[in-house]
């Protein structure tokens, strides 16, 4: 029987999406962070649970052929779970992600493809949202949760960002220490800074800087302005977010604007879109335009079709099909969003798209704004669904269902909820025979996939 603070020899046998590597000892698996399949490894004991133990790496008896030490280099942050592993090698773990997920929700006749490589593997990210905080010696540190915990580990040089990220972030840091500007402290909730927010538009160049605080105003923030517009031009816009609460959530409700512009513009699938910094915006364009083309295709769309954008965020999605189409009708929660959606349909010369306030999560007013001003009831042809990680409740799922669309394209960043979504579906005549995996973030176990579910029965 395993005990805290035994020391084992295990051979990895497999990985989690979140980087542990998985193996089994007397019965009982076991969870190794920094590891990947075929290290064989001296292991310590650290927790033990009814069914399955945690355990540390001591050293590695022999490491696996898979390794590859070259993708990143910071050995305290383990933020990306596929760091030790080489790309392609990373591309099937991920199709075997997907294909398990649907697997396991009982849907075994659904061909899963290959995964869709992204362009480009470091560098990636036009959007971060980096913790500040202060080690145990007092000084600052930016970078990310370590896993399962609030504690910041520097990444400041993270690959998956832009370098221009990490030059930013290092003027912050120096300026912050210079002019005395406090640091949030979780356990107190007091301090100043809790966050460092970056977007960047890959086809402008342009950069959105948001600094999270816990206050209404930052000590020398026109100084700190002028710092960053000296040495940053690409800087196209300074702000503060207000965030009071005593909350894991990022960002508060209140914005304000130190400099420049309160959003950046970016060009996706030759749609100009105006992109706000709550705005929903995929993080890795190249990977975006992809999944986006992928469903234009699967939409099969007419120019009769009324097309539906549910979470359709600043209206990237829609737009990008809105030509294809006799009318499109877009719902988002985020207000900003739905302003920022019907200001890129008038800069794209869009006029058959309209944009509205609704909540995915009340079904029977989701489309009640809408429906009042429009004085019709709408009846969509083909819907787009886009949710958050969740996926769908089943109030929703029942819902679009009974709008009685011909098809109804899903994009998820999460497979085991897609999978139980098309389960979901499939009670109310919805099939499908094909899952399309995206790798819209490499290095990390994430993995974006894409279903169209046709009608099958009314």
């Amino acid at each position: 029987m395993l005990k805290k603070n035994d020391i084992i020899t295990l051979k990895i046998e497999d990985i989690t999406n979140l980087g542990f590597g998985v193996s089994r000892h007397g019965g009982i698996v076991v969870f190794v962070s920094d590891t990947i399949p075929g290290d064989e490894i001296k292991a310590k004991v650290i927790k033990v649970k009814d069914s399955y133990a945690v355990a540390r790496c001591e050293s590695y008896l022999k490491r696996s052929p898979l390794y590859d030490g070259t993708r990143c280099d910071n050995a305290k942050c383990r933020s990306c779970a596929y760091k030790s592993l080489s790309y392609s090698d990373e591309l099937k773990l991920k199709r075997t992600t997907v294909k398990s997920a649907f697997d396991k929700a009982g849907l075994h006749g659904i061909e899963v493809g290959e995964v869709f490589a992204s362009p480009l593997t470091v560098g990636y990210r036009n959007k971060a949202q980096y913790p500040v905080s202060k080690d145990s010696q007092g000084n600052i540190v930016i970078g990310f949760y370590a896993p399962k915990s609030h504690n910041v580990c520097d990444a400041c040089d993270c690959p998956l960002a832009p370098a221009e990220f990490a030059d930013i972030l290092k003027l912050l840091k120096a300026k912050i220490k210079e002019y005395g500007i406090s640091v949030y402290d979780e356990k107190s909730g007091t301090g100043l800074l809790r966050h460092i927010y970056l977007r960047r538009s890959e086809s402008s160049g342009e950069i959105l800087l948001t600094l999270v605080v816990n206050g209404t105003s930052l000590p020398h923030e026109e100084t700190l302005t002028e710092d960053i517009r000296a040495h940053f031009p690409s800087v196209c816009g300074i702000l503060l977010n207000v965030n009071e609460a005593d909350t894991n959530v990022i960002l508060g409700d209140k914005w304000i604007t130190l400099f420049g512009k309160d959003y950046i513009t970016d060009t996706l699938c030759d749609v100009k879109l105006k992109i706000t910094a709550p705005s929903f915006y995929q993080v890795n364009r190249s990977v975006a335009e992809a999944i986006y083309k992928k469903a234009f295709s699967l939409a099969d769309l007419s120019k009769n079709d009324t097309l539906l954008d549910l979470y359709c965020g600043a209206g990237s999605i829609g737009l990008s099909m809105a030509r294809s189409v006799k009318e499109l009708i877009g719902i988002e929660i985020i207000e900003s969003a739905v302003e920022c959606a019907k200001e890129n349909a008038i800069a794209n010369g869009i006029n058959n798209a309209k944009f509205f306030v609704g909540d995915a999560k009340n079904t029977e007013k989701l489309l009640a704004h809408a429906e009042s001003e429009l004085k019709r009831k709408i009846r969509p042809d083909v819907v787009i669904l886009d949710p958050p990680r969740a996926g769908c409740d089943e109030a929703l799922i029942e819902f679009v269902s009974r709008l009685s669309p011909k098809r109804i394209v899903y994009i998820s960043c999460n497979p085991q909820t897609l999978a139980r979504d098309a389960v979901r579906f499939a009670n109310f005549g919805y099939g499908c025979d094909k899952v399309f995996g995206y790798d819209m973030f490499p290095l990390t176990g994430h993995v974006e996939s894409l279903v169209c579910l046709q009608r099958q029965t009314n």
